[in-house]
């Protein structure tokens, strides 16, 4: 089974990603901020994240950079979720971005074409 690490701060996107998700066959880890999400990935160690970029303590930005200078953690891939832009660098950070609101068929798709399943 795939684990994947939810990281957002909005509660009700945190649950209704885990609900689904999880009948669709994926075992969920989440966290409500980047700082959290990172100690999330060194005990669950996730194969994939879905990353907000706006959040407290620490954001998806500064998460992301730090997955990448991390030798375990740069390899994992990364779906960012935001409702902002971002930038030229962010997005080849990243395994894909999709702009929120986003089509659930969409993420199913994208988590799938990265996990090859």
């Amino acid at each position: 089974m795939k684990r994947l690490l939810i990281v957002d701060d909005e509660l009700a996107i945190v649950e209704a990603l885990q609900d689904i998700l999880s009948v669709e066959g994926y075992d969920v880890v989440t966290a409500f901020n980047g700082a959290e999400g990172l100690q999330r990935m060194t005990v669950a160690r996730p194969d994939l994240v879905l990353l907000d970029l706006m959040m407290p303590v620490m954001d998806g930005r500064e998460m992301l950079r730090r997955m990448r200078e991390d030798a375990a953690l740069r390899d994992v891939p990364v779906v960012v979720m935001s409702a902002g832009r971002i930038s030229d660098e962010e997005r080849r950070s990243s395994a894909r971005f999709l702009a929120k609101p986003f089509e659930l068929d969409l993420l199913l798709d994208t988590i799938s074409e990265l996990l090859d399943t």
